[in-house]
């Protein structure tokens, strides 16, 4: 993949353990209403693009797709028919930028899962992070990624008040 001018503007958008876990078994191992209600903030009216993985335990959750945003689906599953007008089946990441460009889409939030993020970990310009000041059991970690490359902009810490979770913002721009 060549970084040109055809590529949205891109922004990982991840909710991260001390330990680097992100889920287990299909879910969050944590819930935070502020780390949902900043997620939904960011993207909404944006396309939102997941691995088939993170789309099938969103559609558990909610019985669709993330409303009032368009669900770009990148799966190694060949011929993927959509039940809504909002979810998109790729399997490629030629055809995302490809379908975006003829949307004239210009930002992409990724979402997930490990696989999806290191692809895009290398072309991203931004990502959103929660900071979750906890380590968790959980089968899926953010890849590494070197954060030198990095500018951070970190928030203050504050604590859910149902779960005693300690969680802080970072936003972080490629330098």
């Amino acid at each position: 993949m060549i970084n040109n001018i055809n590529e949205p503007f891109i922004t990982i958008i991840v909710a991260i353990a001390d330990n680097g876990v992100i889920g287990n078994k299909g879910h969050l191992p944590w819930h935070l209403s502020e780390d949902l209600k900043r997620f939904k903030k960011l993207t909404l009216k944006n396309p939102v693009l997941m691995g088939r993985k993170t789309y099938d335990s969103i559609f558990q959750r909610l019985g669709s797709g993330l409303p009032e945003r368009e669900n770009l689906i990148l799966t190694r599953k060949k011929n993927c028919k959509s039940i809504e007008q909002n979810i998109h089946f790729f399997n490629q990441i030629d055809e995302v930028f490809h379908w975006m460009q003829q949307k004239n889409y210009k930002n992409l939030f990724i979402a997930g899962g490990t696989s999806v993020y290191d692809k895009f970990l290398p072309i991203a310009k931004r990502i959103e992070v929660t900071h979750i000041c906890k380590n968790f059991e959980g089968d899926t970690v953010f890849p590494d990624w070197n954060k030198k490359n990095w500018r951070a902009t970190k928030g203050e810490i504050k604590i859910d008040l149902k779960s005693d979770l300690q969680y802080y913002f970072s936003t972080y721009n490629k330098i």
